[in-house]
């Protein structure tokens, strides 16, 4: 007999191929950060202050984009598969799209150092374009801060 919960509740697990999908990118990712601390060591004698400082923003801004793949990895498999039984226990989905808007911002700030760092070679427009992306992530991540703010004190208020 067919089972349509059954098959909706199943469903979830068509999301796998996804999550499977970013740790293959987060590996060849891998490779991409490895290439660049090789090309870093390779070229650092012939840095200035200001060339090893991009470079090493750009090794960081790897790091980070690393972090919230990993982030959306573990933290989507957790609230929208299956409860994995480590330190993610407690993740809701509004807490991991605050998450993930952190790691956004934290990532914008790095674009927006490495362009005040290396004005040179950005004009006032893409720096003006730079900023507002930024503020909109800003405004984006604490509007859902709020959100889940308010919906986790809900919570605490039904309980009692």
């Amino acid at each position: 007999m067919f089972n349509i919960q059954k098959l909706i509740k199943n469903s979830k697990w068509l999301l796998v191929p996804f999550y499977i999908g970013l740790i293959f990118s987060q590996i060849f990712y891998c490779i991409k950060f490895v290439e660049s601390v090789y090309g870093l060591g390779l070229h650092f004698w012939k840095y200035d202050e200001n060339e090893m400082m991009l470079a090493v923003l750009s090794l960081v801004d790897i790091v980070m984009i690393a972090n919230l793949v990993r982030i959306i990895i573990t933290g989507s498999y957790h609230a929208f598969v299956e409860k994995m039984n480590d330190s993610t226990e407690n993740i809701s989905s509004g807490y991991l799209k605050v998450k993930i808007g952190m790691s956004l911002i934290g990532v914008s700030s790095i674009h927006l150092l490495q362009a005040f760092i290396n004005s040179s070679a950005n004009t006032n427009r893409e720096v003006i374009v730079k900023c507002s992306i930024h503020l909109v992530f800003l405004v984006s991540t604490i509007g859902m801060s709020i959100v889940e703010y308010m919906h986790q004190k809900s919570k605490t208020f039904e309980k009692e």
